[in-house]
């Protein structure tokens, strides 16, 4: 790869996104793709309106937002297309609620993106995912990387 790749994990994500402010603000990445949980709306007393109909064994979920690059977000979709990856979206009205608000608006700007793994019973200690979901995140992630390219612009003017 042309490029240095740092994968990283953060803390107080709940709290206030303290770790990924840390890490977005020392290391000043060109690109970032987090990854973070959803829940699975088929799971009991999850109100799909509240947040969205995503499920188990569709695929990651990309999502819309402020804070995900679209640039970005659209070389993931061609992606996900090209390597016949399955993929469920979200939309954001705001925040994410996610590392990704922290890396987007830290310095001065870091196109970033989110891919989420759908997940049953969030929080709790019998916490399920799909085989095939969690498969579907790395080698999204993974072809993704592949694309990447130093001198792509992701200014949008």
């Amino acid at each position: 790869m042309p490029f240095g790749l740092y994968i990283v994990n953060s803390v107080q994500e709940e709290v206030g996104l303290n770790g990924a402010k840390m890490i977005a603000e020392s290391l000043k990445p060109n690109v970032a793709i987090i990854t973070d949980v959803a829940h699975d709306t088929t799971t009991p007393m999850i109100n799909k309106r509240e947040y969205g109909d995503y499920k188990c064994g569709g695929g990651p979920i990309l999502t819309y937002a402020a804070a995900v690059h679209n640039k970005l977000l659209n070389m993931i979709i061609d992606t996900a297309d090209k390597h016949k990856i399955p993929f469920q979206r979200d939309a954001a009205s705001r925040g994410t609620g996610t590392d990704t608000d922290a890396f987007a608006f830290a310095a001065g700007g870091i196109p970033s993106a989110l891919i989420s793994l759908p997940l049953r019973y969030m929080h709790t200690t019998v916490e399920t995912a799909d085989q095939h979901d969690v498969e579907h995140v790395i080698k999204l992630m993974y072809e993704t990387l592949l694309q990447l390219d130093p001198k792509f612009n992701f200014k949008y003017l």
